[in-house]
């Protein structure tokens, strides 16, 4: 069977050309005119402004196509939505392997996305991506309201024929015959920026795919209560991101791998995830505190820690953990926590500047709680935010040797003197380090919104002057990168 992945959308604003209007809006619609055939196997139409690029890639097996199409400059959302339907019309498998779109629409667009999520399911995708969002979260973009998705289309108890009529008389688009009743079988990942979910549309979604093995959610403020109770015996990966409204989140996935969270302090409860071992917990500072109330059972719980606290019983099977020490002061709750005997990939986010429990200051002794803890962490990532404070300097803390920590990866390096002095702690109290990486771009932001950024404050004369004085007190068994070209 022959497979095809579908994604339109266009390159981010860092790398777009600018144009004078008229000549774009003259090449879209030359674009939109312009045929391009599936058949070919490189073809390229390209004017002022508009690349449309078609690449038709088969794999090793030979039993699979990808079937890639980018549209770089479209500016206009009309011009966006008839090349889309283009798409549509000149896709001729029987099988659909990815469907992504990736450009700024809203729910004005609504009845145009309804049958391109129709015509994916229908094409029994397996991959779906829905980014509406230019920028990183809701509250940074324009005001405008958020697409949401018909319940019908995701509930599998309710037909979708009338999309698909739809597909058929407005967009001369035949859909293969659809069993109803496993029209989700094959969608195995999905993922939903700038998406409007209620409460009800995330259990139906979790309920109708049972196949679903990977489920991301990023910006999606009216998301309040995520409570899922009958199990979902195939979901490995779930990530929430920046979804403001949040304040419970109730998961029964006993063959979760993977779970990461950023957003408000919220509670949390995965039940039975035995098989977890890659955790991110960011409850934002952004947010405020813990909600007085919560559906899942739970105490209220000021302390700082409360979101440490829910997943210190997964720890002794964790390999990979992330965390923003911002949110948490968990010297204390180390010790009722055991020792973190899998922990092999341990990434701390914090400010740079800050003196209190947001800083770099907090960040190391974080580092030496989790050192102890974790006797055969094989990589350490700590990534700083905002400008440094330059009149802070590191009190040194007793640290043991650790025999088995072999990489160190560091990002938004200002140069400044107590991120220097922070390294060589690491350095000497490591035995057999092999490697340092460091950037001056911040990294930390695992829903990706906020990353590759370089801050406009930053001195390179100093971070060059730092990375030269690492240079000649590293040994030279120590490799030491610097990412940047400065």
């Amino acid at each position: 069977m022959v497979e095809h992945s579908v994604h339109v959308g266009t390159l981010q604003t860092r790398v777009e050309p600018s144009f004078h209007d008229k000549k774009q809006r003259s090449c879209l619609s030359h674009a939109v005119a312009a045929e391009v055939h599936a058949a070919v196997l490189f073809s390229f139409v390209t004017s002022i402004g508009v690349l449309y690029e078609e690449i038709l890639l088969r794999n090793d097996s030979y039993t699979e196509y990808n079937w890639y199409r980018k549209i770089y400059g479209a500016d206009y959302t009309h011009t966006y939505i008839q090349v889309v339907n283009q798409v549509l019309r000149l896709h001729k498998g029987l099988k659909l392997h990815e469907f992504g779109i990736h450009y700024p629409l809203d729910a004005s667009s609504g009845c145009h996305i309804d049958l391109w999520v129709a015509f994916a399911i229908a094409f029994r995708v397996s991959k779906l991506e829905l980014n509406f969002s230019p920028c990183p979260v809701s509250y940074w973009a324009f005001d405008t309201k958020n697409y949401s998705i018909p319940l019908t289309l995701f509930d599998r108890w309710k037909g979708i024929e009338p999309y698909l009529v739809q597909l058929d008389r407005v967009l001369s688009i035949r859909t293969p015959l659809l069993n109803v009743d496993n029209r989700f079988e094959c969608l195995k990942e999905l993922f939903l920026k700038s998406v409007e979910l209620t409460n009800q549309q995330f259990e139906i979604i979790l309920s109708s795919c049972t196949s679903l093995e990977c489920l991301r959610l990023l910006d999606s403020p009216g998301l309040e209560n995520i409570k899922h109770t009958v199990p979902h015996m195939k979901l490995n990966c779930l990530e929430i991101y920046h979804c403001s409204g949040l304040k419970n989140i109730g998961i029964f996935a006993p063959n979760l791998v993977s779970f990461k969270y950023l957003g408000p302090r919220t509670y949390i409860l995965v039940k039975d995830a035995k098989q977890l071992i890659n955790v991110c917990m960011c409850p934002s500072w952004r947010y405020g505190e813990y909600p007085i109330t919560n559906s899942l059972g739970l105490s209220y719980r000021q302390s700082k820690d409360f979101g440490f606290d829910l997943f210190a019983a997964y720890f002794p099977q964790l390999e990979y953990l992330m965390m923003d020490v911002r949110s948490y002061k968990v010297q204390k709750v180390f010790k009722k926590v055991p020792l973190i005997c899998n922990l092999k990939h341990l990434s701390l986010g914090t400010w740079n500047s800050s003196p209190d429990l947001y800083g770099i200051l907090h960040c190391y002794k974080m580092v030496g709680c989790f050192v102890k803890a974790s006797p055969f962490l094989h990589r350490l990532e700590l990534h700083f935010e905002l400008p440094p404070d330059k009149n802070q300097a590191l009190r040194r803390i007793s640290i043991s040797p650790h025999r088995y920590l072999k990489e160190v990866s560091v990002s938004g390096f200002f140069g400044n003197k107590i991120a220097v002095d922070f390294i060589m702690a690491v350095f000497d109290f490591t035995i057999e380090l092999e490697k340092i990486e460091i950037t001056a771009v911040y990294l930390g932001d695992p829903s990706n919104c906020f990353n590759s950024f370089r801050h406009s404050e930053i001195d390179l004369n100093l971070v060059r002057e730092s990375i030269q004085q690492l240079h000649e007190r590293m040994p030279a068994k120590v490799q030491l990168y610097f990412l940047d070209d400065l």
